[in-house]
């Protein structure tokens, strides 16, 4: 997803997913997201302002600071019909935070903003939500290489990463 400078949230940057992998795989993720839109003709920029309105509220209720959070974003189109979604990886909460309560409220803000279908689960390790997510195989998400992703997605797939997060791996901008 790539957006005009001027448009791009200052807690965001774009940057290939690729190289950062084996630390996203390692990150201790607590939520998992799909979030589909009303209007296909939603621009870029609207579709990210949503999201970023949508964690924001939610966030709040939850005693949690935005800025410090860890959150991942893709954007990508369907196979049928060429749909636009998101897909979302989301750390940082408190722990008392993490329920199936905390979940809906995502899939109820999401529509409330205007969003179209929101699919929120609590992260299970186990279902391979990072590789689905980032669109890569599950080996690739074990390995220190992306040789297998050109099988499931563009090698030059961006990934939106929070400000958070890149603190947290450690990437500068």
């Amino acid at each position: 997803m790539t957006l005009p400078r001027k448009q791009v949230s200052p807690a965001t940057v774009a940057c290939r997913y690729s190289a950062y992998l084996p630390a996203l795989v390692k990150v201790p993720w607590q939520f998992f997201g799909h979030l589909t839109f009303k209007r296909e003709s939603e621009s870029e920029a609207r579709r990210l302002a949503r999201f970023t309105a949508v964690f924001r509220a939610v966030i709040r209720r939850r005693h949690a600071y935005f800025p410090n959070l860890l959150w991942c974003l893709r954007q990508e189109y369907g196979d049928l019909g060429k749909r636009v979604h998101f897909h979302f990886l989301l750390a940082g909460l408190p722990p008392r935070a993490i329920s199936a309560v905390a979940c809906r409220q995502f899939e109820t803000m999401w529509k409330r903003k205007g969003g179209g279908t929101a699919v929120v689960e609590v992260f299970d390790p186990a279902l391979g939500g990072v590789a689905y997510a980032l669109k890569i195989s599950a080996q690739d998400a074990r390995s220190r290489e992306g040789r297998e992703s050109a099988k499931f997605g563009p090698g030059d797939c961006e990934l939106m990463l929070s400000d958070g997060l890149r603190r947290f791996l450690g990437i500068r901008r």
